[in-house]
């Protein structure tokens, strides 16, 4: 049995962990009149930022949780305070939540954003690449908690971005500058996104997310052989008892991780209504897709129907979110 392994001591300069002083001096500098200066919003959003990845080590401690021969007070203890300074380790270079934080500080204070805020994606690469999944090999805990972290940082990424409103506050706007393509798309298929998340319980802007990822934004739709429309912006293949009519095409489905090259048939129909109302009746009354209904929001319900098997790309949900986070406003 390993013995536990624990961080080095932080280097020179660095603060020991959280001190619960120093965060209520950054919490009255950001409440102060006035506000802090840009180099202290930095430092508090990053302390912030350390913050809840100090939770998230703790959840992931938890999840995995397992009592050893050498385990005791001491050691737990050892432990717990290597994890603080873990978090710490890990904000230095950021996950992205620093960025949304100081975003949401500047805008309290009715200061313009930075140019460079504005422009930078709100989800660092190291969220859906390399960090969190290293974190777990790290951390010692089953690397199958990853995809579940990764989603609840952007979600709290995305809550932050918009100020803390709900997700579905304002009328949904297509990306800015997007093509005509993509204005068409997302302006013709909003209405029946927002009937089916009614029906369903799941997030419009999902809905509409994976109607624009399946189709190309409307542009690779699955046809008929004979070049007609199947209305099939969702990609749903032609099983479950389906007894309606079926377009055969050419897809990409994963095998054992691998792009493979196969003829599928899926389900056709009649127009886009009928197309939602089906995404509807599919996710929203089956067991399957039953987490996907209950969560919190449209990125939680992104990587929920993912682990439910809804498509076999690996990278389904990272695209997903990417897709869902072109959109302006709310659907």
């Amino acid at each position: 049995m390993a013995m536990p392994q624990y961080n080095a001591l932080p280097t020179a300069g660095q603060p020991l962990a959280f001190d619960s002083r120093s965060l209520d001096n950054l919490k009255h500098q950001v409440t102060r009149e006035g506000g802090p200066k840009s180099e202290q919003q930095k430092e508090v959003a990053r302390q912030f930022e350390a913050l809840f990845l100090q939770m998230m080590i703790k959840r992931m401690r938890e999840a995995t949780a397992r009592d050893g021969m050498f385990d005791s007070d001491q050691t737990r203890l050892a432990q717990s305070m290597a994890d603080e300074q873990l978090a710490l380790e890990l904000a230095s270079p950021g996950i992205g939540l620093a960025q949304a934080i100081l975003q949401q500080i500047r805008a309290n204070q009715g200061g313009a954003p930075d140019a460079a805020l504005d422009t930078a994606p709100l989800l660092a690469p190291e969220v859906n690449n390399s960090r969190l999944p290293g974190l777990t090999s790290r951390l010692g805990v089953d690397t199958s908690q990853g995809p579940n972290v990764r989603g609840d940082v952007a979600a709290m990424i995305d809550r932050l971005s918009r100020g803390g409103r709900p997700a579905e506050a304002e009328p949904v706007k297509p990306p800015s500058g997007a093509p005509s393509h993509v204005v068409d798309f997302v302006n013709r298929m909003a209405e029946p996104a927002r009937r089916a998340a009614n029906a369903s319980g799941v997030p419009a802007r999902l809905i509409l997310g994976q109607a624009a990822l399946e189709s190309g934004w409307g542009r690779r739709e699955i046809l008929h052989s004979d070049g007609r429309p199947s209305y099939n912006v969702f990609g749903i293949k032609a099983t479950g008892g389906w007894t309606g009519k079926v377009a055969e095409v050419v897809t990409t489905e994963y095998v054992d991780g691998k792009p493979q090259k196969m003829v599928q048939a899926f389900r056709a129909y009649g127009s886009y209504e009928e197309a939602f109302s089906d995404y509807a009746r599919l996710i929203g009354n089956s067991p399957r897709y039953e987490r996907v209904t209950q969560a919190r929001n449209e990125v939680e319900a992104a990587w929920r129907i993912q682990q439910a098997g809804y498509a076999t790309d690996p990278n389904y949900a990272d695209k997903l979110i990417g897709v869902m986070g072109q959109f302006g406003g709310s659907v």
